[in-house]
């Protein structure tokens, strides 16, 4: 990310109202339609997460000039370090999982089908540091927004599977897995927004 874009992103807080909510819409219209196009399978997967990786940086972002605060340098490093991981994953889900397929069983199609994960456990030590690096009542928001998007992720898909085990509907298994991380980071995030007005408002 350039110094203009951190400049922008940095003076996001300063803008008008309008402008600061419409950034936030944009940036939930690009985390719903990823994840709308990502369950609708097909080619519609690789322009999801195309979406995603640029939704949930923004979000970042956008969140904090939406409650006014100024983006640190804490919400710059995050944003550097999701883009490439992301960018990886893209690739290697669209070039290298899909050749795990015609593989024979051994070693090569384990690493073929296990190396998308290795950028999201990038992701997940790049979010660790994140948190960490906020002071104790952000550190608390933060968990408690995590715990409410497990339980909510947790609900959710307890559900799907009781209604796909009374044959009521079809749910692809290894889809509903893949999305697990997405769903928890989109709850996770809203989660938070909305603790922070909590606290801001008492």
């Amino acid at each position: 990310m350039g110094s203009t874009d951190t400049r922008w992103l940095a003076s996001m807080h300063t803008w008008p109202a309008w402008g600061r909510w419409l950034t936030m819409a944009v940036t939930c219209a690009l985390l719903v339609g990823g994840f709308w196009l990502i369950t609708l399978g097909g080619a519609g997967r690789l322009l999801g997460l195309a979406l995603l990786a640029a939704g949930i940086p923004l979000s970042i972002h956008a969140g904090r000039a939406v409650r006014r605060e100024r983006s640190r340098n804490v919400e710059h490093r995050y944003a550097r370090q999701f883009m490439p991981a992301m960018l990886i994953y893209m690739v290697a889900m669209l070039y290298v999982w899909p050749l795990q397929k015609t593989m024979e069983p051994g070693l090569l199609k384990v690493a073929a089908a296990l190396l998308p994960v290795w950028p999201i456990a990038w992701l997940i030590v790049a979010s660790i540091r994140y948190v960490l690096g906020h002071d104790e009542l952000e550190r608390r928001q933060h968990l408690e927004a995590l715990a409410i998007g497990v339980a909510i992720v947790s609900v959710v898909s307890m559900v799907l599977g009781f209604l796909a085990a009374a044959k009521l509907i079809v749910v692809d298994a290894s889809l509903a897995l893949l999305l697990v991380y997405p769903a928890l980071s989109i709850t996770y995030g809203m989660t938070h927004c909305v603790l922070v007005w909590r606290s801001r408002a008492e």
